[in-house]
């Protein structure tokens, strides 16, 4: 299903944005030239990893792009600059460094970033060596937190060093990085653009990790995204918590990154939280559909009622 989707939608959405053929007006504003430019950044979560080598995962992007296209009748030009394992340093120093990003963010409409989760994972990965005394360079996280796992059940004593390595990570970095992130991509984008960040969930949810462990890393989690709430009005954007939306139950085998029905979860809370007017005919557009829906079935309640009591008649 999802490959088939992909097909539908993959035409119509370009991985790199062309240059633009906007007009910049007088008040710094960018003309309308008939094309809704929708930059996304971020991690593997935007990015739509597949664990399984032979699953295809549709991106959120990917699932708002089409959307745009199909219930707002926009012509989207979608510049999907994600990575795989991308952390906020990165984003900031790396992606936001070339040419072409920044031209996209010049003149975006619509801008989404999903950051933050593989700054909390790549300190999992470096207590991980540290405390087990591993020269095992760690590939993922999951290799990490297993290791762990594994650690603290051979040595219960080795939990209370794990506890006060992650509990004293200084988080204060994360702001500064995340601060500076935000400053770099408000300057470029557009003033009258709109922009979308989502927050952390617990990317170790669904894994068997001792409570007290646990309770750190959401206590963890929970100050990341007071951070990046905090800076939504100083940089002007919106954002989507993840927290509690339910995303720990849809992902994928590797317990980590969202499945199908996460992706879609995303896209969906992302149309929600949207103000700008495509997203409004979005809303409409299915609260249309829903109304349809249940005239149909309403119609077919009664068609069946007239049928029963036709037969009523005969007996």
């Amino acid at each position: 299903m999802a490959a088939a989707m992909l097909g539908s939608i993959a035409t119509p959405i370009c991985a790199v944005a062309e240059e633009s053929e906007a007009v910049e007006m007088q008040d710094g504003e960018i003309q309308d030239d008939g094309i809704l430019e929708y930059v996304a950044l971020g991690d593997s979560i935007s990015n739509g990893y597949s664990a399984d080598p032979e699953s295809e995962i549709i991106s959120y992007p990917q699932l708002i792009a089409h959307d745009l296209e199909e219930m707002a009748g926009e012509d989207v030009e979608l510049s999907k600059d994600t990575k795989n394992g991308l952390t906020t340093t990165k984003l900031n120093s790396v992606i936001l460094k070339r040419k072409q990003v920044q031209e996209s963010l010049q003149k975006a409409d619509f801008v989404t970033v999903t950051i933050g989760a593989n700054d909390l994972m790549n300190q999992f990965k470096k207590v991980s060596k540290e405390i087990l005394n591993n020269n095992t360079k760690f590939s993922t996280a999951n290799q990490a937190l297993a290791a762990l796992q594994d650690g603290i059940k051979a040595n219960p004593l080795l939990l209370v060093k794990v506890v006060s390595a992650i509990s004293n990570w200084d988080y204060t970095s994360f702001e500064d990085d995340w601060k500076l992130t935000m400053e770099n991509i408000d300057s470029m984008r557009p003033a009258n653009s709109e922009m979308i960040v989502t927050t952390i969930y617990n990317p170790v949810e669904s894994m068997e990790l001792p409570g007290t462990l646990n309770s750190i890393v959401e206590g963890l989690i929970s100050k990341m995204n007071d951070i990046i709430v905090s800076y939504a009005d100083d940089y002007d954007y919106k954002v989507v918590e993840l927290l509690d939306s339910g995303i720990g139950e849809k992902v994928q085998s590797d317990g980590l990154h969202p499945n199908q029905e996460g992706q879609q979860l995303i896209c969906d809370l992302m149309e929600e939280t949207a103000t700008s007017e495509p997203f409004e005919e979005i809303r409409e557009y299915r609260e249309e559909q829903e109304r349809e829906k249940q005239e149909a079935l309403e119609a077919a309640k009664r068609q069946k009622e007239q049928e029963e009591a036709e037969k009523q008649k005969q007996i």
